[in-house]
Formats: C-alpha cells, structure tokens, sequence
C-alpha cells in the first residue's frame, strides 16, 4: 500500500451476505507512541468492543484477526467538512444575529441556523461526491486468533 493508512485492529464476528462484522479493540490506538499517558487511551480501557459492518473482500472468515484501514488522506478532508466548516459557520451565525438584531437571542438563533445549515451543505456535498468519504478497508492479518473475546 502506498497511501498512508490509519489502522486499527479487530476481529472479524461473522460474515453474512458479502458483509464482515467486525469487534474493534477498545484499548485506544498505538500510533501516536504515548501509551499509557494517552487519556482517549485510558477512557476506553474496558469498555465492550464497538462493532463495525463492513464489506468482504477476500477470503475472511469469523475469528480471523482483521486490520480495519482508512486513508489519511481523505480523513483529513472529511474532517475538516465535519467538524471544522459547522464550527466556522456557526460563528458566522453568530455574528450575523449578533449584527442584524443585537440581543442574545437573536445571536443564538444564528449560531443555531448557521450550524444547521452547514450540516445541511455538508450532507448534500457529500451526496454529491461520495468519494469524500474515507472508505474502509478490510485487511486480515491472521486466521482464528483470540486477541481478545467476541461480543
């Protein structure tokens, strides 16, 4: 693989009708190299494993140990469309009531019309170019493996 990939591990659960579910480890990721400090880390420590549906492409079978991969790039764009264009548009909402009304409310009504309104932009983009969602991939690793217990 050439693309930089963002990677996690799982287990595959079951396969039905060219679909894997997938048990994801909870314990936080190890990319970063801060382990133990790490508080995402600490907080998902013993929690149940999240379970993921998605698209077989291969020979993968329940109990096999699976890599779930997405591509830095495209999760970078998809990010800042998510959580950085809704912020900045609910700031100009704000700043929009605050000017034509002057009251609290009516900044608030704004901030609210201005973050509604970009969840709105943001959904029809995407229907728009699918391609900006990051897709994920399935890569197995091993066959039957308990790293840890199915759900």
């Amino acid at each position: 693989m050439s693309a930089k990939m963002i990677e996690h591990r799982g287990i595959v659960q079951r396969v039905e009708g060219g679909k894997a579910i997938v048990a994801m480890e909870t314990a936080g990721c190890s990319s970063c190299g801060q382990g133990s400090s790490c508080g995402i880390g600490k907080m998902a420590g013993g929690r149940p494993a999240t379970l993921l549906t998605l698209p077989v492409g291969g020979d993968v079978k329940a109990g096999d140990l699976v890599l779930i991969g997405l591509p830095e790039s495209k999760l970078t764009l998809s990010a800042l469309l998510g959580y950085l264009f809704p912020a900045f548009a609910m700031l100009f909402g704000a700043w929009l009531g605050s000017l034509l009304e002057g009251s609290d409310g009516a900044t608030a009504l704004g901030a609210i019309a201005g973050f509604l309104v970009a969840l709105a932009i943001a959904r029809l983009v995407i229907g728009l170019a699918p391609g900006l969602l990051p897709a994920p991939q399935l890569i197995p690793l091993s066959n039957h493996s308990n790293a840890f217990p199915k759900e």
